[in-house]
């Protein structure tokens, strides 16, 4: 079994929501613009080494995409993994 790095986890629930909110119909035009630049904003306050992230803006950008997204079942999943990785939440 390969064991996998938080950054690769991170990585990837990104990179699904990413895809999801691309592909989806149901997610208004206006959404999906505001959500994007959210979800690279949160890759990369979580891509630095956690003893140097900006607590307060990780937890931030991760809870705007949440109040964005969580009428969506399958995003909302993928930002409650992902919570896993925001600290103090």
């Amino acid at each position: 079994m390969v064991e996998r790095t938080d950054e690769y986890i991170i990585g990837r629930l990104i990179e699904r929501s990413r895809l999801l909110i691309a592909i989806s119909e149901e997610i208004p035009v206006e959404t999906k613009l505001q959500t994007q630049p959210l979800l690279k904003q949160l890759e990369q306050a979580l891509a630095v080494p956690p003893a140097e992230q900006d607590t307060g803006r990780v937890r931030a950008t991760w809870a705007a995409l949440y109040a964005d997204l969580q009428d969506y079942a399958d995003l909302e999943a993928l930002l409650s993994a992902l919570k896993n990785f925001v600290p103090y939440l």
